[in-house]
């Protein structure tokens, strides 16, 4: 597949041997649906059907997974799962096709029979990615806000993964000195600042003496 004909798609990625003809269409009918910005990264298609019916997709994008599914007479059928409630993503292969499964964090179950091999390995790996990446900002959120509740003060890690600047922050709290000092002892003990932050933080807050 040449980068012209996938940008002609307007797919971030198109296997080699997936039917360009029915992934236009499923574009086409998707497309309808997206969101400002949203894009499309990987479409696994059904790797066959009964007689006269069409394939159905799972269509992978930046926001979300959306489940395709045309049925007679032109009408479709959209479900969709947000990357921020996908998790437990697994594949089982079988001797013809692959069953990609997920569950969601709201309790939500997507369940796809019928994939092709290849296709479903690199949904499986799109999934991968996102609940990495989903994992990530959730520890990095949790994190802010153990911050702020043990030190009063609202942390926010900057986007470039800098350290925090948390002595700052806690410096500039109303609260007087002896309280500053237990509140950055208290981040300190729990893990939450390293011991160089500790010891910036700490020598702030002696100079306003």
């Amino acid at each position: 597949m040449t980068d012209d004909t996938t940008e002609g798609l307007g797919i971030e990625r198109v296997d080699e041997e997936q039917n360009t003809t029915l992934l236009a269409r499923i574009t086409k009918d998707v497309s309808t649906i997206l969101t400002p910005n949203e894009t499309i990264a990987y479409i696994a298609h059904q790797n066959r059907t009964a007689f006269g019916q069409r394939r159905d997709a799972a269509v992978a994008t930046n926001n979300r997974i959306i489940i395709y599914r045309p049925h007679r007479f032109g009408r479709l059928e959209f479900r969709d799962f947000l990357w921020e409630d996908v998790q437990d993503a697994t594949i089982v292969e079988g001797v013809g096709s692959t069953r990609f499964t997920c569950g969601t964090t709201t309790g939500r179950t997507l369940r796809l029979g019928g994939r092709v091999k290849e296709q479903a390995r690199a949904l499986y790996a799109v999934c991968q990615q996102k609940e990495q990446e989903w994992r990530e900002r959730r520890r990095v959120r949790q994190m802010e806000e153990e911050r702020a509740r043990a030190g009063g003060v609202q942390v926010t890690l900057p986007s470039d993964g800098g350290a925090p600047p948390t002595g700052e922050a806690v410096a500039r709290s109303a609260e007087d000195p002896v309280a500053r000092l237990a509140k950055a002892k208290q981040l300190f003990d729990q893990e939450l600042i390293s011991e160089a932050e500790y010891e910036t933080l700490k020598a702030k807050i002696l100079s306003t003496l």
